[in-house]
């Protein structure tokens, strides 16, 4: 009789990594097949480059990042964590980059470590994180929802009354009441044996950071539109729509644990949803394309706020520097 071969924490961990991988380039596998297929339309689609559209699109979408950032500040600063702003500017853009391991929990290490380094609560941190969590999807969830169906996007042409968007909003607005989330949080914290708690954010601040998203997406999604448009023809009254796909896709992706930053798994749906637009093929190109300038906003982002610390901190060290030799010059005298 064959015994059955036992995996050890290492071998699953190489499995399921095996498994993470493929799934990614099964996706890309068959996105590749959809432009291959229709090889005809994408080679007579009507791609040019525009220069100032794409140029607006970079400056606008890296200007969503703001809110994003405004929205975590606000949550520190309620929370009596807060750094100052440029350290909350590093720390944040530093921890994005965490996103693009598998598990998404690198990113929340990271800006837990940031914080924890700085002597801040551990409590506290892992609270305005969550808070931080759960507003940005709900801020997603609302403008996808919204977005798509005001547009009267071809998904959507059952016919849903602009009611159901009402009364999601109204839901919304009651989940994020502190003391719900309270609640859905201690019911976590009890089941891993750890102490409940007590959030010290109030409602109004927590409607605020949740607008402050909400607009951090509807700028990004103009943004996104500036992009597609740059590169392809697209109509300006497909803007909600285009807003929609943007948050939807990248929402689903990060919540996509095994996708690094969601790869693959936000490709696919763009491409869903850009179909309905445009070709198959191109939604496929125009959806690695958005991957690329969105990457590269990033790293281009994060190098503009680490060249500006290291700035900062060079002519802090300069006036000191020069401080301390007026007063051995004055000591002489």
């Amino acid at each position: 009789m064959i015994e059955s071969e036992t995996l050890y924490p290492s071998d699953k961990k190489s499995f399921w990594k095996m498994v993470r991988w493929t799934v990614v380039a099964a996706v890309f596998v068959f996105l590749g097949r959809m432009v291959w297929n229709s090889w005809d339309q994408v080679k007579d689609a009507p791609f040019a480059v525009r220069l100032l559209p794409f140029v607006l699109s970079i400056l606008i979408f890296a200007f969503s990042y703001l809110f994003q950032i405004w929205a975590w500040y606000h949550i520190t600063v309620k929370l009596r964590i807060a750094v100052s702003f440029q350290e909350t500017l590093e720390n944040w853009f530093f921890s994005q980059w965490g996103k693009y391991l598998p598990g998404k929990v690198w990113m929340f290490l990271g800006r837990f470590h940031l914080y924890a380094a700085k002597g801040k609560s551990k409590r506290e941190i892992s609270v305005a994180l969550f808070f931080e969590t759960v507003t940005g999807l709900v801020a997603a969830g609302l403008i996808s929802f919204a977005a798509l169906v005001v547009s009267g996007g071809e998904p959507f042409h059952s016919g849903i009354p602009l009611g159901w968007v009402i009364l999601s909003l109204a839901v919304a607005l009651i989940f994020l009441h502190p003391w719900i989330l309270q609640k859905i949080l201690n019911w976590f914290l009890v089941r891993l044996n750890k102490e409940a708690i007590s959030l010290s954010v109030s409602y109004p601040d927590m409607v605020w950071v949740l607008c402050l998203c909400i607009l951090g997406w509807l700028i990004g999604g103009f943004g996104f539109y500036l992009f597609i448009h740059s590169v392809f023809p697209v109509s300006s009254q497909h803007i909600p729509f285009l807003t929609g796909a943007l948050a939807f896709s990248t929402t689903l992706g990060l919540i996509a644990l095994f996708a690094p930053s969601g790869l693959g798994v936000r490709e696919g749906i763009l491409v869903y949803l850009l179909s309905y637009l445009m070709p198959g093929g191109v939604a496929v190109i125009l959806s690695v394309l958005t991957r690329i300038w969105g990457t590269l906003i990033e790293i281009g982002l994060t190098g503009v706020v680490y060249l500006w610390g290291q700035l900062r901190r060079g002519l802090k060290k300069r006036g000191r520097y020069a401080g301390r030799s007026e007063d051995q010059e004055k000591g002489k005298e």
